[in-house]
């Protein structure tokens, strides 16, 4: 076989595994699009159901013994936003700052909740930079809508109906709260189910 035979036998293998190596690539861009399709990005996730989809005007006394009101209808017209955390929940001290930003800048009636000792309670807010005026202890709001781990957000809409919850670990947790009022799915893995081709509908779902 001459050198010229030989030298174009070197060069069309190698082409072949070029080709090969760009149709496997091209492969496993579409099975990791695909993958990424399914799982991401993950809004809030609830554990567990709520015992109503409805809270009712519940009236409490807060750390100072202000009166506040959780759930019902709002004069304001704002969705309340209640958050259940812990002061010795390391990853309820790093969303605190978070949630007051996102509360703030969505216009959000925010009101902190826990389940411990009023001693304790006031160590929490100590530890989390937190007023007492803005903090309700009582056990028996978290049961009722179903929080069995911190930190914990449901977000109800100014007639106190439970628009969505769970655990909010980020920012983005907490901003799919608020794709439900966009999309009337419950959670962004609803959304994802029912339309899936997110690519195309996240142009017209921003917050999702």
């Amino acid at each position: 076989m001459s050198d010229t035979t030989t030298l174009i036998c070197a060069q069309s293998v190698i082409w072949l595994v070029v080709f090969g190596l760009c149709a496997v690539i091209a492969l496993l861009f579409q099975r990791v699009r695909g993958f990424y399709r399914r799982i991401a990005p993950l809004g809030a996730l609830a554990p567990t159901a709520a015992a109503i989809e409805h809270l009712p005007a519940t009236r409490l006394l807060s750390l100072s013994g202000r009166e506040v009101t959780a759930g019902g209808s709002r004069d304001d017209g704002r969705p309340q936003l209640l958050v259940f955390v812990s002061g010795s929940c390391p990853v309820s001290r790093k969303m605190v700052p978070i949630i007051n930003d996102f509360a703030r800048r969505e216009h959000l009636s925010l009101l902190y909740c826990g389940d411990e000792s009023d001693e304790a309670q006031k160590r929490t807010i100590a530890a989390l930079g937190l007023s007492e005026n803005g903090f309700v202890n009582d056990p028996a709001i978290g049961r009722l809508l179903g929080v069995d781990r911190v930190p914990f957000a449901v977000l109800l809409d100014p007639t106190g109906a439970v628009q969505a919850r769970g655990l909010v670990n980020n920012l983005e947790h907490l901003e799919s709260l608020l794709g439900v009022q966009e999309t009337g799915y419950r959670s962004l893995q609803g959304f994802m189910t029912a339309n899936p081709r997110p690519w195309r509908a996240e142009k017209t779902v921003s917050r999702v």
